[in-house]
Order: C-alpha cells, then sequence, then structure tokens
C-alpha cells in the first residue's frame, strides 16, 4: 500500500466540476487522491497540480488534463481509448457527472460499444453518439459570463439565453462550450433539427411499442397491473400555441400496477415509464428495465408466483442492456454466463 501520509485525502477530485469549482484552492506539488483500492493496490483517483494552470487528474492510472486557460475558460482533454474495463468506463462516467437540483445527471454514457454525451431535459434530452475516431474529447469549459443585451424601445437589461453558454454542468455556473472545436450550440441545433426536437424517452417509447403493449397486455392478464378507472386530470380544450411545445411530446400510460402484486422497495410511476428492455433468466418469468421522465431506472421482474418485484438502478446504468447491468451489478466477465452467480 503507497504511504497514505504522502497523499491528501479529498472526495472532491473524483468529479470534474468539483475540481473546476475549487482549482486555485489544490496547492502545487501536492498529492491528492482518494478512494484507495486493494484489488489494484492504489488509489483510484489522484490530482497532481503541475503549476497555476495546469493540473494531472488520474482515475486507475488514465491520465486526464485539464488546463486553465484564463480566469474563465479550462481545457479538458480525456482520451475515451484508455477506458477499457467496467469499473473504469463506470469511473469516468461518475467523473462526467453535472449537478442537477432534484436527480443526479452523468453527461458521459458507454452504450452497446459508443461513448455518447446526454443532455439532459436542459436540452430536450437530446442524446449524441461520439464517433469512434473523436474519442480523444478536447472539451472546453467555461464560467458564465455577466453578460446582457438591451431590449427595444424600453431599453430592459436581459441576460443572454443560456443555450448560448453551451450546456450547464453547473447552473449559471460552469457550461461545457465546446466540444472538439464545436460550440455545444452548435451541436445541439444540428442533433435537434436531426431527431426533431424528441426527447430520448420517447424514442425508446417508439422503437419498443409493439414489445411493450405485448407485455403490459400479459401483466393485465395475470392480474399485476390493471386500467387506470378514471383521469384525474381532463385534457385542454384548446392548446396556446406557446405551449405546444411542451404538449407535443408528453404522454400518460394508462395501466397502475396493484399493490399486493408488488415486492421491493423502490417503485416506479407506471404511467410515465417506457420499456427500454426484456430479458429471461431461470429464475424469474421476465425481467423488465424501465425508464421514466426523470431520467430514472429500475429493474423489474416477474416471478412464479406472478408478483413482480423492482430495484432502483444507479444512474449511470440509464442505457444499460439488462444483460449488462447483471455484469456490473455481480462482477461478471466476459467468460461467465448470465444467470451463473
Amino acid at each position: 500500500m503507497p504511504k497514505t501520509k504522502d497523499y491528501i485525502k479529498e472526495e472532491k477530485i473524483m468529479y470534474l466540476k468539483e475540481i473546476l469549482r475549487n482549482f486555485d484552492k489544490f496547492e502545487i506539488g501536492k498529492k491528492y487522491a482518494f478512494k484507495y483500492n486493494s484489488h489494484i493496490r492504489d488509489f483510484e483517483y489522484e490530482l497532481h497540480k503541475l503549476n497555476q494552470n495546469m493540473i494531472f487528474v488520474y482515475i486507475f492510472n488514465n491520465k486526464i488534463e485539464i488546463t486553465k486557460i484564463n480566469e474563465n475558460k479550462f481545457e479538458v482533454i480525456i482520451n475515451l481509448n484508455d477506458y477499457l474495463s467496467i469499473a473504469e468506463r463506470r469511473r469516468i462516467i461518475i467523473f462526467m457527472k453535472v449537478e442537477r437540483e432534484h436527480y443526479n445527471h452523468y453527461m458521459l454514457w458507454y452504450y452497446r460499444g459508443t461513448w455518447h454525451f446526454d443532455f439532459d431535459d436542459a436540452f430536450g434530452n437530446l442524446v449524441i453518439p461520439i464517433r469512434r475516431n473523436s474519442q480523444l474529447l478536447k472539451l472546453t469549459i467555461i464560467k458564465k459570463p455577466k453578460k446582457f443585451y438591451l431590449t427595444l424601445p424600453e431599453l430592459e437589461k436581459r441576460p443572454l439565453p443560456e443555450k448560448e453558454f453551451g450546456f450547464p454542468l453547473i447552473p449559471n455556473e460552469l457550461y461545457l462550450y465546446e466540444i472538439n472545436g464545436k460550440k455545444v450550440e452548435q451541436i445541439l441545433d444540428y442533433y435537434e433539427k436531426k431527431y426533431k426536437g424528441m426527447p430520448y424517452i420517447l424514442r425508446v417509447k417508439m422503437r419498443n411499442r409493439k414489445a411493450e403493449y405485448a407485455i403490459m397486455k400479459m401483466l393485465l392478464k395475470k392480474g399485476i397491473f390493471r386500467y387506470i378507472n378514471g383521469i384525474s386530470r381532463k385534457p385542454p380544450f384548446r392548446i396556446k400555441m406557446s405551449e405546444m411545445r411542451s404538449y407535443e411530446w408528453e404522454f400518460t400510460n394508462i395501466v397502475l400496477p396493484n399493490p399486493e402484486r408488488m415486492k421491493g422497495g423502490q417503485f416506479p410511476n407506471f404511467a410515465y415509464t417506457a420499456l427500454q428492455d426484456f430479458d429471461y433468466d431461470s429464475t424469474n418469468q421476465i425481467l423488465l428495465k424501465f425508464i421514466d421522465t426523470r431520467n430514472e431506472t429500475f429493474l423489474c421482474g416477474v416471478d412464479y408466483k406472478n408478483d413482480m418485484w423492482c430495484i432502483r438502478l444507479s444512474g449511470f446504468m440509464f442505457k444499460y442492456k439488462i444483460k449488462s447491468v447483471y455484469r456490473v451489478l455481480y462482477n461478471l466477465d466476459e467468460q461467465t454466463k448470465l444467470f451463473e452467480f
């Protein structure tokens, strides 16, 4: 084990946003570390400040360079090709977590052999794949400048639109401004036109609509679910043009679970879920993975007593298939069959 007295224990180095927020507080020449791992006989996270403008962060010995360009701009270089194992990918996903008031959001995802940038409801839940030849990421992150524009005829002073600063890592403080030299605002505009602004959960629901219909029909037949008897909120008679965008992507399922047939600690609100994936094993009749409109993830199963159990999954598993969820939960290797644990 390394000499822990030579290191300063600091949990903040687990997150990029906290490193940038506290950049000037780290001391030159000091070694900051967190989370000793007995398997690798080293710390999972290390931070070294070389000078006033340069920090190296090591996650499982994979180097991330952070350069302070000026008081309001940082450049972050991450080589995603270095993150090959599940453990390494999980740590870099957590490292890129951004700050939200009521939930955790992970800006970077690895799904089916491809890395993605995941822009949450701040920009319409757009998910953008990263090309394999573009996995050396050069991110420009800025502090929100205090700039305003004047409106006519009253010459009222108003702040610039949020979108001009990029994607918020910490709202009103830190923003992802450029990815590999391209402005985030331009990237989002391109993909918003490509997907016509459709949120990720709606794309999942459209893609899996036939499977979801068949599975819901089965759950209704088994008595695990029931139809909603009444709708508490009546649909509006007229939708204003200003409200059109929000109403365009809303949906409500018309089924509810029967509480006496449910097991487990946490369940999604099934009125606002989409079936993302399903699978089978030797214990349950069927395994189901749901996501909801709050970007939360749940793994559920129907056992042979015709009861349903559910568990809430960590946020970084939002895009994982069920097989990948099990490999992470039970630390299975590539040679282990899915349910041999």
